[in-house]
């Protein structure tokens, strides 16, 4: 059983939700922490148009900490596979400084940890039912260890997100976010072509040709690997967003295997339970919250850790003027009526990724 600290966010005794979050870093035995160690802090920088994503202020107090245990912290995310702003490592890192994370106010340096055109990436085998092997930004082969941040809300795909989440979509290459999302046999848009050839010379199998200038694919050779898919400029290869929502979430549980394995489970987990929306930061808007704000919760147990935060939101009162306003239990499934929330969770612990089982032990600081 997985032990899962708790603080409100609930005032007390003039003592605020980032008094108590101070006091929470500094109660959590980190044990494989060392000096001189490169330690990423894990976070999301919100999409353009979010305003819901963990505050600058919060991964603050965690540099601190760090800090103080004469490490150097750097502070990351990786680029999206659809397309935006967070596509590409410049203008992902220009709305990071946009969002407050500056470093006058976090104090470390930001990274794209796949690249800032997301070819730099290392793999890891692993026996899982979907994946062989899990290809992650490569950064990562740089670290000696990762605080994972993780803001807990909703998510059409698989219901929630939260720590898993987080460690899979958040720190796999564009290739691997492909393979967890869809179908990747890919469909041609000639419209958008500029015959560049990029996907042929890509293309592992050499399952793409240009005969006369006209592009063709053998799809009895393609492997869907999603290489043409994210290589391809213009988009003119289709990216098929029509994985059902049980293998997406087994495939995220696999992945964040892939990234907790890769790091030698040198890591350690906040999740934040506060505006708690219906949809994830990767949307551009934030829409009101379902529940009321909760805390904050902090394991070395990435299923442990969301299992009792799916709980406690599960629990909490639901909010007024909120799209599921008058509607009791579990808030995700209100609102994702074809997606099992738990599915995640329960591939997960099968996989050993982490335990169901959990002691909430609630901290008054």
């Amino acid at each position: 059983m997985s032990k899962v600290y708790y603080i409100s966010s609930r005032a007390k005794d003039n003592k605020g939700l980032m008094y108590k979050f101070i006091k929470l870093i500094h109660h959590c035995n980190i044990d494989w922490l060392a000096e001189n160690q490169t330690i990423c802090i894990k976070t999301h920088f919100g999409e353009d148009g979010n305003t819901t994503f963990i505050s600058p202020l919060y991964i603050r107090k965690v540099v601190d900490f760090l800090r103080e245990k004469n490490t150097y912290p750097v502070i990351g995310d990786t680029n999206t596979l659809y397309s935006g702003r967070r596509q590409q490592g410049a203008t992902h890192l220009q709305l990071a400084i946009e969002h407050g994370f500056v470093y006058s106010v976090v104090q470390a340096p930001l990274c794209i940890l796949d690249g800032l055109k997301s070819n730099y990436r290392r793999s890891i085998d692993i026996n899982g039912r979907h994946f062989r092997e899990i290809s992650l930004a490569g950064t990562m082969g740089e670290l000696d260890g990762m605080i994972v941040t993780s803001h807990f809300k909703g998510h059409p795909a698989v219901g929630f997100g939260g720590a898993i989440k987080n460690l899979a979509m958040g720190l796999a290459t564009r290739k691997q976010k492909q393979l967890m999302h869809a179908d990747v046999k890919p469909q041609y848009r000639e419209d958008k072509c500029i015959s560049c050839r990029i996907c042929q010379k890509v293309c592992p199998v050499n399952a793409i040709s240009w005969e006369n200038s006209v592009f063709e694919i053998d799809l009895d050779l393609c492997i869907g690997c999603a290489e043409c898919i994210t290589s391809c400029p213009t988009g003119a290869l289709k990216i098929l967003w029509n994985e059902t929502p049980d293998n997406m979430s087994e495939k995220l549980a696999e992945t964040a295997l892939g990234a907790v394995n890769f790091l030698d489970k040198k890591l350690f987990y906040f999740n934040f339970l506060i505006n708690i929306t219906p949809h994830c930061d990767c949307f551009s808007i934030s829409d009101n919250a379902i529940a009321e704000d909760i805390g904050i919760l902090a394991s070395i147990d990435p299923v442990a850790i969301d299992k009792a935060s799916f709980d406690l939101v599960s629990r909490a009162r639901k909010t007024q003027n909120s799209v599921i306003e008058g509607k009791e239990g579990d808030p995700f499934g209100n609102l994702f009526k074809d997606v099992d929330p738990l599915h995640q969770l329960v591939h997960s612990d099968r996989i050993g990724l982490g335990s169901l089982d959990y002691e909430l032990e609630e901290l008054e600081f």
